[in-house]
C-alpha cells in the first residue's frame, strides 16, 4: 500500500514539474521580447525624471547611493532626487543635509512620524512623491548602487505611450563569496520570471530596489492610497494597480546599464525576515485586484515545490533515484530561465551557486510560504 501510494506521488510529481517547465520555457520564448537596448548618451526623447528614495538608518549606505546618482550620465537638469528620512535615529538626516548643500537637484524631507494607516515606508515614498516634478518616477533604495546609465536605460521604454511602468534586474550580492553567489542568481531567478510574464503581457511581481513609473500613472491609481496598509508591497502592489486600473502596460528591461546591485542578507535572521516579507502578502493577493495570471500561477509555483520537495524525501528515504525526476524536470526549468535571463543582461552564470539554490530552493520556499502570511515581521531590523 505504502510503495503504490508513493507511485502514485511520483507520478503527480513528474506531470507537477513537467507543467511547471512548459510553462517556464513558453514564458522565456516570447514574440514580445523584454527592451535589451544598451543606451547611448545620445538617446532620444529626454524627460524629466525624479528619482525617489526611502532612507531608514542607512548613513553607512549613502555614501555610495549619492555617489552613484551624481555620476548619472543623463543630463543633470533633467533629473532631480528626493529622499525622505523616515524616522532615522543615527546619522542619517545630518548626513543627507550635508549633501543637500553641495548637490544642486538634491531635496531632502525629513519624515518624523506616520500617518495612521500608513506603512511606513508608502508614507515615506507617498510624501516624496507628492513633491516630485518630473515626468517619470524612478526609485530604488537607499543600499543600492546604480550604474551610470540607470536613468537613461530605466527613462528609454517610456517613449512607447503604451508603457506605465517598468522594473529592472536587482541582484543582490557582494560577490565575494558562495552564499552571496547564491543570493544573486536567487534575486535574479524572481527578476527572470517577472520579466518572462512582462513578456506575454501577465504581470507578476517586481522590486523597489529597481523600478519605475509615469507619475499620470501613478496619478490615476491615487498612489499609495488603496494598499496604504501593507506593510509590505510598495513595488509588486503598485505594479498590479498601474497595470490593472489604468490603461498602461509594463516592460522589464533587461539591460545591463539597468542593473542595480544591492547587498544581500548579512546573516540567516536577516534572510528569514526578508524571505518572510516577501511571503507575506501570498494570501492578500487574491483579496485585492490583482491579475489572474498571478493567482493561478502562485499556487503552480508552490505545488511544484511542495511535490519536488516531498519526492527529495522520499529519495533520502529509500534511495531510489527515479524521486529525483520530479527535481531534474524542476531544475531545467530553472537552469533555462535563469541562463538566458543572465545573458541578456550580460552577466556570468554560474553553475554550482545554482546546483546549491536548486535544492535548497523548493525547501525555502514551501517553508515560507505557508508561514509567511502569518508571520510577524519587522521591516528594517532596528525596528
Amino acid at each position: 500500500m505504502e510503495r503504490e501510494t508513493s507511485e502514485k506521488m511520483l507520478v503527480l510529481s513528474i506531470i507537477i514539474a513537467m507543467i511547471y517547465c512548459s510553462y517556464i520555457i513558453w514564458l522565456t520564448n516570447s514574440d514580445n521580447p523584454a527592451d535589451t537596448t544598451q543606451i547611448n548618451n545620445d538617446s532620444p526623447s529626454i524627460k524629466t525624471v525624479s528619482i525617489i528614495i526611502s532612507a531608514r538608518n542607512e548613513e553607512k549606505n549613502l555614501p555610495n547611493l549619492i555617489n552613484s546618482l551624481t555620476s548619472q550620465t543623463y543630463p543633470k537638469d533633467q533629473f532631480e532626487i528626493i529622499i525622505a528620512n523616515d524616522r532615522s535615529n543615527d546619522g542619517t538626516g545630518k548626513l543627507l543635509n550635508n549633501y543637500q548643500k553641495n548637490i544642486s537637484n538634491l531635496t531632502v524631507i525629513h519624515i518624523e512620524n506616520t500617518a495612521l494607516g500608513w506603512a511606513p515606508k508608502k508614507w515615506a515614498l507617498h510624501n516624496a512623491i507628492e513633491i516630485s516634478k518630473g515626468e517619470i518616477i524612478l526609485q530604488t533604495d537607499a543600499d543600492c548602487i546604480l550604474p551610470e546609465k540607470w536613468i537613461y536605460s530605466m527613462s528609454h521604454p517610456f517613449n512607447n505611450p503604451e508603457i506605465g511602468f517598468v522594473s529592472g534586474p536587482a541582484p543582490m550580492t557582494n560577490n565575494e563569496s558562495l552564499i552571496d553567489n547564491i543570493f544573486e542568481i536567487d534575486s535574479l531567478a524572481q527578476d527572470a520570471f517577472s520579466a518572462g510574464g512582462f513578456n506575454k503581457n501577465m504581470i507578476f511581481s517586481c522590486t523597489g530596489r529597481n523600478m519605475g513609473f509615469l507619475k499620470n500613472a501613478y496619478d490615476d491609481v491615487n498612489g499609495y492610497e488603496e494598499i496604504s496598509h501593507f506593510i509590505s508591497g510598495d513595488d509588486d502592489l503598485l505594479l498590479q494597480l498601474i497595470t490593472s486600473k489604468s490603461q498602461y502596460s509594463a516592460n522589464f528591461v533587461q539591460s545591463n546599464d539597468a542593473i542595480v546591485i544591492s547587498p544581500p542578507p548579512e546573516n540567516i535572521n536577516e534572510f528569514i525576515n526578508q524571505r518572510m516579507r516577501f511571503a507575506s502578502k501570498g494570501l492578500e493577493y487574491y483579496k485585492i485586484n490583482t491579475s489572474t495570471s498571478l493567482k493561478i500561477t502562485l499556487p503552480l509555483l508552490y505545488s511544484t515545490n511542495l511535490f519536488v520537495l516531498l519526492t527529495i524525501f522520499k529519495f533520502i528515504q529509500n534511495s531510489s533515484p527515479i524521486f529525483l525526476v520530479p527535481l531534474v524536470i524542476k531544475s531545467f526549468a530553472d537552469w533555462w530561465i535563469t541562463y538566458n535571463f543572465y545573458h541578456n543582461i550580460k552577466l556570468k552564470w554560474k553553475i554550482i551557486p545554482f546546483l546549491f539554490l536548486s535544492i535548497l530552493h523548493p525547501i525555502y520556499i514551501v517553508i515560507f510560504g505557508a508561514i509567511g502570511p502569518f508571520y510577524k515581521f519587522s521591516w528594517k531590523k532596528n525596528d
